[in-house]
């Protein structure tokens, strides 16, 4: 087939230094693919379709470990050179973009006005807008701000059959289309390539402010995360971390575990949250750290990042109800790393490949009928021993026939989504 591919297919050869650059869980394609424009793109699908050649698709590869092992893998198709910010009106709030654009460039224009896009995906330095939509890639602060979901305002997308399809907009309540947006968030490219996304963004806070208490007991630090969490000035960030990550991230304590609270919002609103966030760690017996954290920016930087894993070790991730958070750490074993989001209900765990599928099923024991466990990072090795996915969910029948209906050839990330779509 890559043979095939190379005499065929728009694109460029590459050698072999590139192919390891590119390489998927050990797979590594024939080619590239470079589009830069939205049409080049929907073009360079329709060829790849035209051959039932196999892509990958990379935006800025900080999530390209999530997901099984590709079934097939022909072509690399980048999106990093539809890199344009097409509109953004800073008076309505709103935004427009190309996918590959860098998160990180993004939030540089918007900040240079005052505004933010209140997404924080790991490494947004590298990172593309593209990249953070079908990963479904928020970062921590999605407790008060909410997910991807309630930030896209609009969106096209390349399919297969070289159709660009457009929905939503630049209105913010604007609702047509939803369902589209709705699709392609945490799909992993499995349905066709975002090439464009509207954005809804906010002012930027006037002040920021870290806490950080220390508790004996998770259970004391998850129900003083949750109970933050519910009032009317949450934070904007709500972490449990164990003492080894913490200390991973950069700071030191003596108590097994911290609630690392961020603060944010009107001066005034972020005084009176202090406030509050230090009575309910005492109330849950922990101790307020006395003094201020060290450079806080780089701190949630860290800890952001942490979520993306390490390339030696399995990441696990299990989202559940708040009540069942406590349930599915207490299956991880010391030798584990954790970090929780108490307003959330989702948990990291991070654990040696040769402990992985033990704890998984463990994990996904204690989550049955109220969440689930993913696989969201682990050493190539390691994939093809591990269920990254668990079992299909409930109306799986339908995503398999989405799948067939918008890449019949299934040329888009083979084999990478549940189910093994």
């Amino acid at each position: 087939m890559k043979a095939q591919v190379s005499r065929v297919l728009p694109g460029q050869e590459i050698g072999v230094d590139e192919q390891r650059e590119l390489a998927v869980d050990g797979l590594t394609p024939a080619r590239v693919m470079r589009p830069q424009s939205p049409q080049e793109l929907a073009e360079g699908l329709q060829a790849l379709s035209a051959t039932s050649a196999a892509a990958v698709v990379h935006g800025g590869d900080t999530q390209i470990g999530l997901g099984s092992r590709p079934a097939r893998y022909d072509v690399a198709l980048s999106t990093t050179r539809l890199s344009r910010l097409l509109e953004h009106e800073p008076a309505d709030l709103t935004c427009r973009a190309e996918a590959g654009m860098r998160v990180g460039d993004l939030q540089a224009i918007l900040r240079a006005h005052g505004q933010r896009l209140p997404l924080d995906p790991p490494r947004p330095e590298k990172a593309t807008l593209g990249g953070m939509v079908a990963a479904n890639s928020s970062g921590l602060s999605r407790a008060r701000y909410g997910g991807v979901r309630d930030w896209v305002i609009g969106i096209a997308v390349a399919y297969p059959n070289g159709v660009i399809a457009r929905a939503g907009g630049k209105v913010v309540k604007n609702v047509a289309g939803y369902d589209l947006m709705k699709l392609h968030t945490g799909a992993l490219g499995t349905l066709g390539v975002i090439v464009e996304l509207n954005f809804k963004v906010q002012t930027t806070p006037e002040a920021d402010d870290t806490m950080l208490g220390h508790f004996d007991q998770r259970g004391d630090a998850l129900a003083a995360g949750r109970w933050l969490a519910r009032q009317y000035l949450a934070p904007a960030a709500i972490t449990v971390l164990d003492r080894e990550v913490l200390q991973e991230c950069g700071l030191t304590a003596d108590w097994r575990w911290t609630l690392a609270i961020r603060l944010e919002g009107y001066r005034r609103e972020v005084e009176i949250a202090r406030d509050q966030a230090a009575a309910a760690v005492r109330d849950h017996a922990g101790r307020v750290e006395s003094e201020p954290a060290p450079a806080p920016a780089r701190f949630w930087e860290s800890v952001r990042d942490w979520t993306l894993g390490q390339d030696e070790a399995v990441l696990l991730y299990a989202t559940t109800s708040l009540s069942g958070l406590s349930p599915v750490i207490d299956v991880a074993g010391s030798d584990s790393r954790v970090m929780a989001e108490p307003a959330s209900g989702t948990a990291y765990v991070r654990v040696a490949p040769g402990a992985a599928v033990g704890l998984l099923d463990r994990m996904r024991g204690a989550v049955k009928g109220s969440g689930q466990v993913v696989v969201r990072r682990a050493p190539t090795a390691s994939k093809d021993e591990l269920d990254i996915f668990g079992p299909p969910p409930p109306g799986f029948a339908l995503m398999r026939e989405l799948k067939r209906t918008l890449d019949p050839n299934a040329i888009l990330n083979p084999g990478r989504f549940v189910g093994g779509i």
